[in-house]
């Protein structure tokens, strides 16, 4: 790992500027809610890409509540697809780890990350809004 977490940070936002700082700071403290989330037996704590995925979904609604798409998608954060790359990026940069059988196109075309996001917020009969 580089010296320090910010300085990974630093580099990965060099290296790929369509990605903020904070949706590595994101996708941190998303992998360490996901793994509370999906508990595992013994020492071995690897989660699938889908567990990440939808646990770190489930933390920006906690965090960021009707508004998390929208802050997700200021910081480049737009698909599954974008997670797999961030992902990817800070295991290039040694903060994340992943087993031989991890690949980054397992993130690919996982659930749409708009209609997870939005889902708890939706009504099924606009006319029960007051106007």
């Amino acid at each position: 790992m580089k010296n320090s977490f910010e300085d990974a940070v630093k580099e990965l936002t060099q290296r790929h500027p369509e990605y903020a700082a904070s949706a590595y700071e994101f996708m941190r403290a998303g992998l360490d809610f996901a793994v509370q989330q999906y508990p595992k037996e013994g020492d071995n704590k690897h989660l699938t890409a889908e567990e990440l995925y939808m646990g770190t979904c489930k933390y920006a609604l906690e965090e960021y509540g009707p508004l998390a798409h929208h802050v997700l998608k200021f910081w480049g954060i737009q698909s599954s697809r974008d997670f797999g790359q961030i992902v990817y990026n800070l295991i290039s940069v040694g903060v994340f780890g992943k087993q031989p059988e991890d690949k980054q196109e397992q993130f690919d075309n996982l659930t749409d990350l708009k209609e997870i996001l939005d889902a708890p917020y939706k009504t099924d009969n606009p006319s029960t809004i007051q106007q």
